[in-house]
């Protein structure tokens, strides 16, 4: 595909300019984004710019984001990467598990697939509490091994992992403290899984609640609902447990 040499060096602006600054805004950029808005050729040129580096363009409103697509090498994490970013003690079992209490966190945020947040703030109680249900629910199916591999991922090894933590731990030294981080409990799990999000720019958290940031946002809609595995997850995660409310209602 051959690009006008103009459109192509306004896309290799943008595609830089998010690079090196982690996103650009209309507000700063705005000739930018008004040639993408017009020329057809800025918007493929960019995408192609993204694609070739293993990328996903993002746009939440009036900002731009990039996001590593699946397995890149040389933007995104490995997962000796993501289990140090959790925290000290993180083997795969855990760090399964973390990826399985951030879709839910998501899922909490996000209804019937739209691409604007349901909620502006999820309660950590709640998160918690959803968790244990969704666990349950996911243990008490007949056959996890079989839909693990359905969906690529490792739902009996997380339900184990979670299952065998207590639900918090209490300081040697200040019996009334609960331990916040790391993964001798659900609660520890729970904030560690936050604190990585957080450090990622993708949640920020505030009085004991967790809000999406802009840039998570911005993913979310440009990937985490197109993504067909991603999507199929997602609605296997909401639908945990859906059979058993309706009976208690």
């Amino acid at each position: 595909m051959k690009f006008d040499e103009e459109n192509l060096g306004v896309a290799l602006e943008i595609f830089y300019s998010i690079l090196k600054n982690g996103s650009i805004t209309r507000t700063d950029n705005p000739r930018e984004f008004l040639r993408y808005d017009q020329e057809t050729e800025v918007r493929e040129a960019l995408e192609v710019c993204a694609r070739k580096q293993g990328l996903v363009l993002c746009r939440y409103h009036d900002v731009f984001y990039l996001s590593p697509g699946i397995n890149n090498p040389v933007f995104g994490l490995s997962n000796t990467e993501i289990k140090n970013g959790l925290g000290y003690g993180f083997k795969n079992p855990e760090m399964y598990t973390a990826f399985f209490i951030m879709h839910i966190l998501i899922a909490e945020f996000y209804r019937d697939s739209t691409r604007e947040p349901y909620l502006e703030k999820v309660h950590k109680t709640r998160l918690l509490e959803v968790v244990e249900q969704k666990m349950k629910a996911m243990e008490a199916l007949e056959d996890l091994e079989t839909t693990s591999e359905g969906h690529q991922f490792n739902f009996k090894v997380i339900a184990e992992t979670w299952n065998k933590l207590p639900s918090a731990e209490l300081r040697p030294d200040e019996c009334d403290e609960i331990k916040q981080r790391g993964i001798s409990s659900k609660n520890a799990l729970v904030n560690s899984t936050i604190a990585f999000m957080e450090k990622n720019q993708l949640v920020r958290e505030h009085d004991g609640a967790v809000y999406l940031t802009p840039r998570c946002k911005a993913i979310i809609a440009g990937t985490y609902s197109n993504e067909e595995v991603q999507a199929d997850l997602r609605a296997f995660i909401e639908g945990l447990g859906d059979a058993a409310e309706e009976d208690d209602a």
